[in-house]
């Protein structure tokens, strides 16, 4: 899957434009986390499956362009009282039939993830966010389930 794709298919599960998750795609980029095109734009590479992850945690962590790529490396680290990182269950909800669909919350102060699996709910980084007004995101597992068959037919 070439990068313009995999951002327009982030854009429609997440009800996002376009336009910014290739601004947001375009700072990981520049930060050396995402490959850039080398030699003919007409022929680019495919993106990896890693890349496409971090570009989704970078989608729904960013709060401003300038600090997208260090709110996906922040969070893709994040680790359950396992020690398993975020981006780990990230690629295995969006990767995996095998794996039941959750939903997935975003505390942004301080870093959190939450992943609800049957029930069960995981913990990434800090288990209680800050007091007062709580700045989170959510997507939903019908959102993963989609988002799961799409990338399955790319690759």
């Amino acid at each position: 899957m070439r990068l313009h794709d995999a951002v327009q298919l982030l854009a429609r599960h997440l009800h996002l434009r376009p336009g910014r998750i290739q601004s947001v795609a375009g700072r990981l980029q520049d930060a050396g986390l995402l490959s850039k095109t080398e030699g003919s734009r007409r022929y680019p590479d495919d993106v990896t499956h890693d890349e496409i992850i971090l570009l989704f945690i970078a989608a729904i962590t960013e709060t401003s362009l300038g600090a997208a790529a260090t709110a996906a490396e922040t969070f893709a680290v994040l680790k359950d009282p396992e020690g398993a990182q975020f981006w780990m269950a990230v690629a295995e909800l969006l990767l995996f039939e095998d794996v039941p669909a959750g939903d997935i919350a975003i505390h942004l102060d301080p870093p959190a993830a939450t992943i609800s699996l049957d029930g069960s709910l995981v913990v990434f980084g800090a288990s209680e966010p800050a007091q007062g007004a709580v700045s989170a995101r959510f997507v939903g597992a019908s959102t993963i389930s989609a988002l799961r068959a799409d990338l399955s037919k790319e690759h």
